[in-house]
């Protein structure tokens, strides 16, 4: 009776026949976005699961496959999507429009007072809502309040002055005893234009400084500036007004900081106009009191002659670092196999070949991102994770970490079979990343769906956070849960040691998106922020699978929703700083979607101030100020089949789609496309590359192409058919090229021996791993 009743539903809309799909559970993999199934510890019980009775399952996938078609077919005009071109952000209300002007018609009336009692008021009431200072970029009304209050008249800044200043002076004294950025921070967020602010900015930048952070100094001094930084610039640009400060020493601490972070070219124009502006100007600086133009050109000659910075050869985390832009310390060149690991072995097995019936499904342009398993490299251990378990080999042999088994995490499996794949379809593919933290390692586990169909659920189960202990050999810490009711973690998190910050999602027709923060000893929830909501190629049709990323930088996060914004957040309560919004692709096909929407594992990549991001709506590769949110720069379209942002190498980003990119970061020629092979669209990319010594490594299905960083110049092939190995993503690490490929994990090694290597090493390499954790 259910069916006849969904057809006479359905008898206004003509439907074309179901299509026969014929595949084999094992068939499938590479045509449904499926992702690696739940395992339990052992083949035994692997052999079990493989031969319980397939009917159950078999009837399951055949009611919801006809559901599905019913409830939506597959016609060619529902296959079109058009997205609203509406973002819903966390917006103030029109009655704090009403109270700035209110506050604007005081300051006309020379009532300063009002006008600063008004000001204070909104801010107290509504700080934490985002409010426009263009109509594409927005703060807090907190941020948007300091910006009025340090435009105001000098009549009206002294009034407020005289209501903040002693607060402001006693944070300011007691930040400096005890040089205490905190409370440093506190005048900056909460009386910025009170008389103490510009103090509090020097002193911000040079603890910055301090501990190493150039660009976060920079940000810190370019706010004392009672002129924009960047001639660019929009309204907007949070300035100190009236600074009693030396702005000779000011400015020479920014070139200083432009020399320090390694921005040669800026540091050149830099110290060029400052040495007209103050070519006689004198203070402490590098160590001693002399003239700043002396000193500085100096230590331009002395960078010139200092070495590169060597990188950590540790990848904890997707990209390499919570920066997402990481280089290995030295390249490779691999001669055969060192090792390779099964990452299939305790699947449940299928038997006979399996037919199912299947709607047909949306275009599948995420299988050139390549598999969805990427490792991580944590001293003498390289990790990889599905959807239920976690593996932990010694990088110089492949045996297992600890015992007999890799496996050092694996979930139960469930009798309702959720472990197969989005049978109403799916949008997206699974990816699988880890971080790993003072000898702790998080990840994202259970099922990846994010999105549910509005007409049933692909899975009952929620995903879920894990915290490993790999000082106690894998021994699980803690495990948190998505809430129920349509949320879900997107990805791994990252973290700063005291907490791990993870991007949410709840679904509906306009996805929500939110970051949350949890405390990293316990899993308990600390905060949690809405960021923004807008629609989906999906539409609430199909499910959806998405691996949305954080990026980190020191005290703040940035956040590519691929909804249409960017933010930027604080890391201590969640604070939006600001979020930017950028033109997005709205219409399309879902059965033929364009290469972009292919962006599955694309967090910003942030590089000295600028945040770098290619997001799955768009077709470009934007540059956002990494302070301000302001848009700096964007590519053409010429980059659109660009899917990963794989780091900066002599002012250049190299990306990789169908082609790989050196785009131009320098001034003259931001965002122009520097070297690109090869000539045409026709790389059969299988998977993420990696920068490693002065080398790109980009694998193809059968082959790694090896560049030279500077001249983009193809240096060799390394062919991987003669080896028996697949392309997959990359990561290089103590001169071994790993390889993670659909089914298995391969170390290729510069020894073509592939032998085993003796008892003794892994003797030391157990040494080796308590030293790096300890």
């Amino acid at each position: 009776m259910k069916l006849k009743a969904r057809e006479t539903r359905n008898t206004q809309e003509p439907r074309r026949p179901l299509p026969e799909c014929r595949l084999s559970l094992r068939e499938r993999s590479g045509n449904l976005a499926s992702f690696p199934r739940r395992v339990t510890r052992g083949r035994d019980r692997a052999r079990r699961i493989g031969r319980l009775p397939m009917a159950f399952f078999i009837g399951t996938i055949l009611l919801a496959a006809c559901e599905s078609y019913a409830q939506f077919g597959s016609s060619s005009t529902e296959d079109r999507f058009e997205l609203s071109e509406a973002v819903g952000l966390d917006r103030a209300d029109s009655q704090v429009g009403a109270e700035f002007e209110r506050a604007r018609a005081y300051l006309a009336d020379q009532q300063w007072g009002e006008a600063v009692a008004t000001l204070r008021r909104v801010m107290e009431q509504s700080s934490d809502r985002l409010w426009p200072v263009t109509p594409q970029r927005f703060v807090t009304v907190r941020d948007y309040c300091h910006l009025q209050l340090s435009s105001l008249p000098p009549p009206a800044l002294a009034v407020y002055r005289a209501q903040v200043d002693s607060l402001a002076r006693r944070w300011y004294d007691e930040g400096v005893a005890g040089r205490n950025a905190s409370l440093q921070r506190k005048v900056v967020d909460e009386a910025f234009a009170s008389s103490w602010g510009d103090d509090a900015l020097l002193a911000l930048g040079e603890l910055a400084l301090e501990s190493g952070d150039a660009a976060m100094a920079r940000a810190w001094w370019q706010r004392i500036l009672p002129i924009e930084p960047k001639p660019a610039s929009p309204h907007g640009w949070l300035a100190f007004p009236d600074t009693t400060l030396d702005l000779a020493a000011v400015r020479a601490r920014l070139v200083l900081a432009s020399i320090l972070e390694g921005s040669a070219s800026r540091a050149a124009d830099e110290l060029e106009q400052f040495a007209r502006l103050h070519p006689e100007a004198e203070g402490w600086l590098g160590g001693c009191e002399a003239n700043y133009v002396e000193t500085l050109r100096a230590l331009m000659a002395e960078n010139a002659s200092w070495p590169p910075r060597k990188p950590s050869g540790d990848w904890p985390t997707f990209a390499g670092s919570p920066t997402r832009n990481h280089a290995a310390p030295k390249e490779t060149d691999p001669a055969g196999v060192a090792w390779r690991v099964d990452l299939t072995a305790g699947e449940p097995e299928a038997g006979a070949k399996q037919t199912v019936l299947l709607q047909p499904m949306p275009a599948d342009i995420w299988s050139s991102s390549g598999p969805s398993l990427h490792p991580i490299r944590v001293g003498p251990l390289v990790l990889v994770n599905d959807a239920y378990r976690i593996w932990a080999m010694r990088l110089a042999t492949g045996e297992p970490a600890w015992g007999n088994t890799p496996v050092v995490f694996s979930d139960r499996l469930t009798p309702t079979g959720s472990w197969l794949p989005g049978l109403a379809g799916t949008l997206g593919r699974p990816r699988f990343t880890m971080t790993a933290l003072d000898g702790k390692l998080y990840a994202r586990m259970g099922p990846p769906w994010t999105d549910q169909p509005r007409h049933g659920r692909v899975s009952t189960e929620e995903n879920y956070l894990v915290c490993i202990d790999l000082e106690g050999e894998g021994r699980l810490l803690w495990k948190t849960a998505a809430e129920s009711g349509g949320w879900a973690f997107e990805g791994s998190p990252v973290s700063d040691g005291r907490d791990v910050y993870v991007a949410m999602r709840r679904g509906d027709i306009r996805p929500q998106t939110h970051v949350a923060c949890y405390d990293a000893r316990t899993g308990r929830q600390r905060w949690r922020r809405f960021i923004c909501a807008a629609e989906t190629p999906s539409r609430g049709l199909y499910a959806e699978i998405t691996h949305n990323l954080l990026t980190l930088d020191h005290a703040t996060l940035y956040y590519n929703t691929n909804l249409g914004a960017v933010a930027a957040l604080s890391t201590d309560s969640g604070r939006i700083q600001w979020l930017s919004l950028y033109p997005r692709r709205r219409q399309g096909n879902r059965m033929r979607l364009a290469a972009h929407w292919g962006r599955s594992l694309n967090p910003g990549l942030y590089d000295r101030g600028v945040l770098l991001v290619a997001p799955a709506d768009s077709r470009r590769i934007l540059a956002f100020d990494g302070l301000t949110g302001q848009i700096l720069w964007q590519t053409g379209t010429e980059v659109e089949d660009v899917v990963h942002l794989l780091g900066v190498a002599d002012d250049c980003l190299i990306a990789s789609g169908k082609r790989l990119y050196w785009i131009d970061l320098k001034r003259e020629n931001q965002g122009r496309v520097r070297h690109v092979w090869p000539a045409t669209p026709s790389l059969r990319l299988q998977g993420r590359g990696v920068l490693a010594g002065r080398r790109v490594y980009l694998p193809a299905d059968d082959r790694i192409y090896v560049f030279d960083q500077d001249s983009a110049k193809l240096e060799k092939i390394i062919e991987l058919q003669p080896k028996g190995v697949a392309g997959g993503n990359l990561l290089v690490a103590d001169g071994k090229l790993l390889i993670t490929t659909k089914d298995g994990l391969v170390a290729l090694g510069e020894d073509a021996t592939g032998g085993s290597t003796p008892d003794e090493e892994s003797g030391r390499q157990e040494n080796q791993l308590t030293e790096h954790l300890r």
